[in-house]
């Protein structure tokens, strides 16, 4: 077995617990277990649970910013993550009830600002804005969006909010439009 493989079969096997159990009863025994390998495998890939997830969110994150470059509105890069928690529910609420809340965030944080940066960035290309203001857009609706998220996820994940992702994207780039004086995107 390769060490890509292992890699891999460790990490499937996680997030199949993931989806069955919640993180702090999650432990490296039953992650090897469940991938077939041995215990040293675990640790020769990764220090900790911890930084397996960190890991997993990092190449997923990755993965998005590669397949979504050029947004066109600022819902193009969140509506997948609101489509990937819908379907990965109880894993998303595993670990955004635990210890390990941070470092999911800091991921959801990521994926937010790439998208509002991607759009406010194509928006601004050809008008004179300063580099502080466009900062100042970026940080406030990046805050605004993954606050929305956020709660979407506190309430359990209940329903589908992507329509709500949509609308907000839609209102974002109303108002940034009109709020820079552009008539029309591109």
């Amino acid at each position: 077995m390769t060490a890509g493989d292992a890699n891999t079969r460790l990490e499937n096997a996680f997030l199949k617990l993931i989806e069955e159990k919640p993180f702090s009863k999650i432990t490296v025994n039953d992650i090897v277990k469940e991938a077939g390998v041995h215990r040293n495998t675990f640790y020769y890939h990764y220090q900790s649970i911890p930084a397996m997830l960190s890991e997993i969110c990092r190449r997923m994150t990755d993965k998005m910013f590669d397949i979504y470059q050029n947004v066109q509105s600022p819902a193009d890069c969140i509506l997948p993550l609101v489509k990937y928690s819908l379907a990965h529910r109880t894993a998303i609420l595993h670990i955004f009830e635990s210890e390990a809340r941070s470092i999911l965030m800091d991921y959801v944080r990521r994926i937010g600002r790439f998208s509002i940066e991607q759009y406010i960035d194509q928006v601004t290309e050809k008008i004179g804005i300063s580099r502080i203001d466009k900062q100042i857009m970026i940080r406030f609706y990046t805050a605004g969006v993954v606050g929305v998220w956020t709660e979407w996820v506190e309430e359990g994940i209940e329903t589908d909010s992507s329509e709500d992702f949509v609308r907000i994207g839609n209102i974002l780039e109303r108002t940034t439009l009109q709020d820079l004086g552009v008539t029309r995107l591109l």
